[in-house]
């Protein structure tokens, strides 16, 4: 029997109906233990073996699922990928839509989830997916970008771009992000992080001089 893997009206990777149709203890069971893998060794020696057995399921009903581990990946980077959306627009809310205090947040945010669930292992893996399989995933930057604008104030902002301004924000936080998992020193690159966002902000000139 063939296993029918469908996409999402979005195009996002989503697993087989027959996934879809388990009851969502069982998925969840499953799915922890892939993010367990992922997150405890590198994509390349992530096992698919280590996962069914640490999720009770055989290798059978796996591949019903899920095409292979590259799916399967490609599934949880797409659950991690709203879930980011959904904090940042939530962000973004709470902070009235300042876009200073809430790029500074979402690194605070984002750091706390990376300790809290010992996400650096699959924040790593994210990066190597991403540069393997960049074709699958259109301008995410964009699609966050239109998921959160209404919600940004503009009220200070000088640039008619806001798109860009956003580009801009959003490439510090994640670099920060990354070098803070690098050398596990959330706190002093924290700092460097709000140096950068300042910059941004108010510019790299004091306010007697000019150009």
């Amino acid at each position: 029997m063939t296993t029918c893997h469908i996409k999402s009206e979005d195009g996002d990777t989503m697993p087989s109906q027959t996934f879809l149709n388990l009851d969502s203890s069982k998925q969840k069971k499953l799915l922890d233990a892939a993010m367990n893998e992922f997150s405890r060794v590198s994509y390349t020696d992530a096992s698919i073996n280590q996962i069914i057995q640490n999720a009770g399921i055989s290798r059978g009903s796996f591949y019903t699922y899920f095409v292979d581990k590259d799916d399967l990946f490609g599934y949880l980077l797409e659950l991690n990928k709203k879930k980011v959306f959904v904090l940042t627009k939530e962000v973004f809310v709470s902070c009235g839509g300042d876009i200073r205090t809430s790029f500074l947040m979402l690194y605070d945010t984002f750091t706390k989830e990376i300790e809290a669930y010992m996400l650096s292992r699959f924040l790593k893996n994210i990066f190597i997916y991403f540069n393997i399989y960049r074709e699958r995933f259109e301008r995410p930057g964009h699609a966050l970008f239109l998921y959160v604008q209404d919600f940004i104030s503009t009220e200070h902002i000088r640039s008619d771009d806001l798109e860009f301004v956003f580009h801009l924000f959003m490439h510090n936080l994640f670099v920060s992000i990354t070098e803070a998992v690098k050398s596990n020193n959330i706190s002093g690159i924290r700092e460097q992080y709000e140096n950068k966002i300042n910059i941004l902000c108010y510019g790299i000139y004091k306010e007697e001089k000019g150009c």
